[in-house]
């Protein structure tokens, strides 16, 4: 049977499926920020090597995914741009990058570079590469709100999405201490996604659906994503929002041996031994998955906003890729001959 909230949505944890509502024009202009202390942080400084066959075949370029224009003209980083403008002032953007990619973010210039790009010394997974940023914004800013978006994604409504997004900004208000996730509808039993199954309502936020977590999958086995599934949880977007304070109390509380580092690094950031002081806090530091390491060991310290009618897809995949453009019918001038590769057994997945 359907479990309602006091609103009579249904809530994650049913078996609820719904259809996504029509695109952008049917919902109108995505909202405006109007608090002045909401940032974005773009996460751009993967490698892309799990699309790197798929890159290579369709844009001939080894260049990680965000730099690609893989469908229109726009790469996948310009658009995350965009979504960020739309919800703040360019000055409030922050992104970062990894020595080496600073070729491909040339490209960009012609179109304008928003707000401040930090380039770490090298890619030590997510955790640092947000951690960065964060410290970067809370000497500036100590109230600070921080959206983060990660640079991989293909978002259809994006109206609607960012109309979650600022729900779940002015729900940090009211749970200062938490981080909110934007969980979407799972459409399919998914293995290379987190999932978030979603406990009890925490707030009464009119119109938002926003639940604590009991659990957190992180790329499940496929009898587990089948379960999980059936059961109704959440994919995990890793798009967050939280106070910049409960980010770094989260961060210092399960990974402490990167904020020692980094802290000092970014105190000498922007003077003449900055770039120096940065490459040397990354030789101490280790690898570290925000995911893994601290989403899914840290539950109480997340709530989830479950972001309805809204197609979402992270494009680490070259099948994700092509879900998205068949379902709306989008395309690009490379897919005839890619489709040709594809039937005649070439290995271009």
């Amino acid at each position: 049977m359907e479990q309602r909230n006091a609103n009579g949505t249904a809530m994650p944890g049913a078996s609820v499926r719904t259809q996504y509502a029509p695109p952008l024009a049917a919902v109108g202009s995505a909202p405006t920020a109007t608090e002045d202390h909401v940032w974005v942080v773009v996460l751009a400084g993967g490698s892309g090597t799990r699309l790197q066959q798929f890159i290579r075949a369709v844009t001939g370029t080894d260049r990680p995914k965000q730099f690609c224009r893989i469908v229109g003209t726009r790469s996948m980083l310009r658009h995350t741009w965009d979504r960020a403008r739309r919800i703040v002032s360019c000055q409030r953007i922050v992104t970062v990058i990894t020595a080496g990619q600073e070729r491909h973010l040339d490209e960009e210039t012609a179109q304008g570079v928003p707000g401040r790009v930090l380039v770490q010394p090298a890619n030590k997974e997510t955790a640092p590469g947000l951690l960065l940023p964060l410290l970067w914004i809370a000497e500036r800013d100590p109230s600070a709100t921080v959206v983060v978006f990660p640079a991989d994604h293909f978002i259809w409504e994006e109206g609607r999405f960012l109309e979650h997004v600022m729900a779940a900004v002015s729900a940090t208000h009211v749970l200062a201490d938490k981080l909110v996730i934007l969980g979407v509808e799972a459409d399919g039993p998914e293995q290379g996604y987190g999932w978030i199954g979603a406990a009890h309502p925490v707030t009464t936020l009119p119109s938002v659906e926003l639940y604590g977590v009991h659990s957190f999958w992180e790329k499940p086995d496929r009898n587990t994503a089948s379960r999980l599934y059936d059961q109704g949880y959440l994919w995990n977007t890793l798009v967050l929002i939280g106070r910049v304070d409960a980010f770094l109390h989260l961060m210092e509380e399960s990974v402490p041996e990167l904020m020692r580092p980094l802290q000092d690094a970014v105190g000498h950031l922007d003077g003449p031994k900055g770039s120096g002081a940065l490459v040397r806090a990354y030789q101490r530091i280790r690898p570290t998955n925000l995911s893994h390491e601290l989403l899914a060991r840290r539950s109480d310290a997340l709530a989830v906003l479950a972001a309805r009618h809204v197609y979402w897809s992270d494009w680490g995949d070259p099948h994700r890729v092509l879900r998205a453009l068949i379902r709306f019918d989008r395309r690009p001038s490379w897919l005839p001959a890619y489709a040709r590769a594809l039937t005649q057994g070439a290995d271009v997945l």
